[in-house]
C-alpha cells in the first residue's frame, strides 16, 4: 500500500473510532507509519474495552431501575462482567445482628462444591473484616494464602481458600453513610487484581450500583424490621406464589417469571430455555401405593429438583405431575447439562412413602429460545411439550431438546 493510501485509511480509521466503531482497517507496519498504526490500533482496543465497560454498567443501571429482583441484578453483574474483572465467584454478604455478624444473602461461582455457601454467617470479631468496616475502602488481597498468614484466624479467607480461591477484591458497600455489608470478586489465580486503573474503578461503581439498589429495595432496612411482621408478610407472599403440596413456585409465580426473563433475555440479548419436567408412570404410583404415597412422591421430587437448582434458575409446579424449570441465560449446552443435572438428582436413589421405597424417574423436554421470534413463551412452551413427549416416546428417564426446527433431538440417555 503506498505512502499516501496508508495515511488516508488511519484518517478513516481514527474517523471510524470517532464514531464508536472500534474495528477499523487500520494498516500497520516497521516505518513510522506503520508505528502510528499500531499506536492507533491499541488505542482502539482500549476504547472498544472502555466502551463495552460502560455499556454493561448502563445494563445495570437500566436493571435496578427496571427490576427491584436483587437477585437478577446480581446475576447480570455476574455474566456481564467476567472479561473485565476476571473472576471465578461472586458473593454478595450482609452485615446482620446489629453489625456482629456477616451473612451471605446470595453467590455465584463457576464451579461447584463450594465451601462458603448462602446462608452462612461470620462473626465481625475478625480482625481483617474490621479493617474494611472501618476504613470502607476497597481492599484487594492478590495472595490469600500470605494474607491468611497474617490473619490466621480470619474465617471467610480459609473457607475460599479450601475453594481454590487465590485472590480476591472486596468493595464495601455503603448507605446512609455507613457499610452495610460486601461485595467479593473472587479469583482462583494469584494476582488476579492487579491491574489498578481497572480494579479501582469498575468494582467500585458496581458496588454503588447494588448499595443504591439494596437501599431501594429496603432489603437491609428488612432485615432489621420486627421478625414476627416480617414472617407474616412471608406467609402471606408464600400463600399467594407457592404451590401449597409441594412449596414450589405455583403456576401463575412460574409463568409470571418466565415473561420476565423473556423480556430481560431481549433487553441484553441472552437466551431462555425451558425445561417441562413430568414423572414416569406416576398414575401406577398412585394406583398401586395409594394417593397420599403419591403427594409424598411429588414433595419428594420437588425437593430434590430445588436442591439440584442453581441460584438462577426456577422451578415451579406446572400442574399435576408436571414440573417447569426455567434458566436464564444458558445455551444449548448449558441446558442440557441443567437438565441432566435435576433427572439425576430424582433418579439417585428410590424415594420412601407410606413404608415403601418407590423408585422413581422423571422425563424431561428443553426448549431455548434466542432469537427475538423465538424469545415467545407460548411457543416455548410448545416446543419444550413436545420435547417431552419425544423423551416419554423414547423410553423415559432421559432428556430431550427441541431443535431449531421444532423436531425433536435425542440428547441424554438416563436409566431405561
Amino acid at each position: 500500500m503506498k505512502k499516501n493510501d496508508r495515511i488516508l485509511a488511519l484518517q478513516k480509521a481514527a474517523e471510524a473510532m470517532a464514531r464508536g466503531d472500534f474495528a477499523p482497517d487500520i494498516p500497520v507496519g516497521d516505518d513510522e507509519i506503520g508505528h502510528l498504526g499500531r499506536s492507533l490500533k491499541a488505542l482502539s482496543d482500549y476504547l472498544k474495552r472502555q466502551s463495552e465497560r460502560t455499556q454493561s454498567l448502563y445494563q445495570i443501571m437500566l436493571e435496578c431501575n427496571l427490576n427491584l429482583h436483587l437477585i437478577d441484578v446480581l446475576n447480570h453483574i455476574f455474566e456481564s462482567f467476567k472479561q473485565h474483572l476476571f473472576y471465578d465467584r461472586i458473593t454478595l454478604a450482609l452485615l446482620e445482628g446489629e453489625g456482629s455478624k456477616l451473612k451471605v444473602h446470595w453467590s455465584r461461582a463457576c464451579y461447584q462444591h463450594l465451601v462458603l455457601n448462602i446462608g452462612q454467617s461470620i462473626p465481625m470479631t475478625d480482625k481483617a473484616l474490621q479493617a474494611i468496616l472501618n476504613s470502607e475502602e476497597m481492599l484487594i488481597i492478590n495472595d490469600l494464602s500470605s494474607h491468611l498468614e497474617e490473619y490466621s484466624s480470619f474465617r471467610l479467607t480459609q473457607a475460599i481458600l479450601r475453594e481454590g480461591i487465590r485472590s480476591c477484591l472486596i468493595c464495601p458497600l455503603l448507605a446512609a453513610g455507613k457499610v452495610i455489608g460486601f461485595v467479593f470478586f473472587s479469583s482462583r489465580k494469584r494476582n488476579a487484581f492487579k491491574d489498578s486503573n481497572l480494579h479501582q474503578g469498575l468494582p467500585l461503581q458496581i458496588a454503588s450500583q447494588l448499595s443504591a439498589l439494596i437501599e431501594k429495595t429496603q432489603l437491609y432496612r428488612g432485615i432489621k424490621q420486627n421478625k414476627q411482621l416480617m414472617a407474616q408478610k412471608k406467609s402471606l407472599e408464600q400463600r399467594v406464589t407457592h404451590d401449597v403440596l409441594t412449596g414450589l413456585l405455583n403456576r401463575t409465580a412460574i409463568f409470571d417469571i418466565l415473561y420476565k426473563q423473556i423480556q430481560r433475555a431481549k433487553r441484553g440479548g441472552y437466551e431462555v430455555a425451558v425445561i417441562m419436567i413430568d414423572i414416569d408412570h406416576f398414575k401406577n404410583i398412585n394406583d398401586t401405593y395409594g394417593h397420599l404415597a403419591g403427594d409424598a412422591v411429588l414433595c419428594e421430587i420437588a425437593n430434590r429438583l430445588t436442591q439440584s437448582a442453581r441460584a438462577h434458575e426456577y422451578i415451579g409446579r406446572y400442574g399435576g405431575e408436571e414440573f417447569l424449570a426455567i434458566i436464564s441465560p444458558y445455551d444449548r449446552d448449558g441446558a442440557i447439562k441443567a437438565a441432566e443435572r435435576l433427572r439425576a438428582a430424582v433418579a439417585c436413589e428410590a424415594i420412601q412413602a407410606d413404608h415403601s421405597l418407590i423408585p422413581v424417574t422423571i422425563s424431561l423436554g428443553i426448549a431455548i429460545g434466542s432469537l427475538p421470534d423465538t424469545l415467545d413463551a407460548t411457543m416455548l412452551l410448545r416446543r419444550a411439550d413436545k420435547a417431552l413427549y419425544s423423551a416419554k416416546h423414547r423410553g423415559r428417564n432421559r432428556v430431550e431438546i427441541a431443535s431449531e426446527n421444532n423436531l425433536e433431538e435425542s440428547c441424554l440417555n438416563g436409566h431405561k
